[in-house]
């Protein structure tokens, strides 16, 4: 009996298990499939959105992915207006300031080789550095703490590295190394030229030898991938053709060290999410170093609201930690935000300054968070462009308003200091030129399109601009050179073209 009695116990006890196993077997399926219908819900929210940005302007491509689900993995809008060409997932873009999370992961694979120490000093890899420099070390290099200046030239200028190396040892300082945050591509160039000496191969060779090739990116770099001029998202600048990385002059193995390293980067959205997963997974990367690439390293701001690590930004969102970059000159835009702890991925570019990709970034992130979009496409689009209303835009603008041009362009070194200009963005002068030329300052607009033209030899807009305020001082001769030199740069889609012919009339 006893033992009848146990097997019977022994049956309601498995009845009661598969019971169990059913009523959770039900429970997953209906978590799944609300999952499943919210994420659907919020593909067809981002999905309306992104239609809608696109209906106002918005030009790019744009990749957002959670939990290994892709949600969103589309172009919008044209790459090239001229040429009819629609943006697709596959269209190659410039990745812009992207590029030092490359540089930055390039370096510490030499630390995962034991090859350098972040510790290590750049008297290590360079015995003729300077005092003032040689006490310069690669953490404080990885953090924009070494105190270089943010550029020392034109991206499009030439520049090897031996040159370069001797522009920046011969550049003063703008603080006491490890002091403070102080954004620098010349730092990010000198770290992408230490990964060259240390690994005896080329920027670009190392990156796609131990980083890109072993994540399955095929389809970045500078050169290694081949683009055809076909594949890139042509920039336009207030609706003006700019062109492609292609258009514009770099040296045989690459661009020159002005932009090498720390900008410049060629890929697509589907790329970099290989990049996002290769370094989710640590497969090109210590699981120790990923981690000290995405740690808070070095305040940005006194309060510290934002956080430098090692080629990237980390910051707090709605009680989750985002790391993130962003990158762009003022034409195109780029943006790659992680949140590793939802294996969240956005990533999204831009061939215009009307509609930048931060901004479209920052929108699908609040609808995935099944909030509202903070400011609809259309209002985007008529909102003053940043670039007109950065406090360093106005401080150069009332300098300019108080002192006078020619006060400007005798002292303009110093102004720009002191308003906060890092040359990261010539966007900020060219915001200043127009409120100047709105305010009939024309003089004084030509002071500062002439500096702007000193600085950023190769813009053509800055030539262009300056060539119309000659205009309006019948300065014919002199807006003809203006708009010459703009054509020597670029010989096509310049309106530079029909002004020329005006002239002849």
């Amino acid at each position: 009996m006893l033992n009848k009695v146990n097997a019977a116990s022994t049956i309601r006890v498995n009845s009661s298990t598969l019971q169990q196993s059913q009523f959770a077997m039900i429970r997953i399926f209906f978590t799944l499939a609300t999952l499943l219908l919210a994420s659907q819900l919020h593909a067809q929210s981002l999905t309306t959105f992104l239609d809608d940005c696109a209906n106002h302007g918005f030009r790019g491509s744009v990749l957002m992915a959670a939990k290994g689900n892709m949600v969103v993995h589309k172009g919008y809008g044209l790459a090239d207006a001229e040429a009819g060409r629609a943006q697709t997932a596959e269209t190659v873009f410039s990745v812009g300031s992207i590029t030092k999370q490359f540089t930055a992961a390039g370096i510490m694979k030499l630390v995962d080789q034991k090859k350098i120490s972040v510790s290590d000093k750049l008297s290590k890899f360079f015995p003729e550095a300077p005092e003032d420099k040689k006490n310069i070390t690669i953490h404080q290099l990885l953090t924009h703490s070494s105190g270089f200046d943010g550029a020392l030239g034109d991206d499009y200028d030439n520049i090897n590295a031996q040159a370069f190396m001797k522009l920046a040892f011969a550049s003063p300082l703008n603080g006491v190394p490890g002091e403070q945050y102080d954004y620098s591509n010349v730092g990010y160039s000198v770290l992408g030229i230490i990964i060259e000496k240390v690994s005896g191969v080329g920027y670009e060779k190392f990156l796609q030898q131990y980083l890109f090739k072993p994540a399955g990116m095929k389809r970045t770099g500078y050169l290694v991938p081949a683009f055809q001029k076909e594949e890139l998202a042509v920039g336009y600048r207030n609706g003006t053709r700019w062109g492609t990385a292609m258009d514009h002059p770099w040296l045989n193995d690459g661009p020159g060290w002005h932009l090498r390293a720390n900008g410049g980067m060629l890929s697509t959205v589907g790329d970099m999410y290989k990049w996002y997963k290769a370094l989710q997974a640590n497969t090109i990367l210590s699981k120790s170093v990923t981690q000290q690439m995405f740690s808070k390293q070095m305040a940005e701001d006194p309060e510290g609201t934002t956080h430098y690590g090692y080629g990237w930004v980390v910051q707090n969102f709605s009680d989750t930690e985002f790391i993130w970059h962003n990158g762009g000159n003022g034409v195109y835009n780029a943006f790659m935000a992680l949140a590793p702890a939802e294996d969240l991925c956005i990533i999204a570019s831009s061939n215009t300054n009307k509609i930048i990709s931060d901004k479209i970034a920052m929108q699908l992130l609040r609808i995935y968070r099944g909030q509202a979009p903070g400011e609809l496409p259309g209002s985007i689009e008529r909102s003053e462009p940043p670039y007109r209303t950065s406090p360093v835009t106005r401080s150069i603008y009332n300098h300019i308003a108080e002192k006078g041009g020619a006060y400007f362009e005798q002292h303009y070194e110093v102004v720009l200091k002191e308003a906060g200009f890092d040359f990261e963005n010539d966007m900020i002068l060219f915001g200043a030129g127009e409120l100047l030329l709105e305010a009939n300052n024309v003089n004084d607009a030509v002071h500062l399109f002439t500096v702007y033209t000193k600085l950023f030899p190769r813009i053509v807009v800055a030539w262009n601009q300056l060539g119309r305020a000659y205009l309006q001082l019948n300065h014919k001769e002199k807006a003809k050179a203006c708009f010459e030199q703009s054509l020597s740069i670029r010989p096509a889609n310049n309106p530079a073209l029909e002004l020329l012919k005006g002239l002849e009339k």
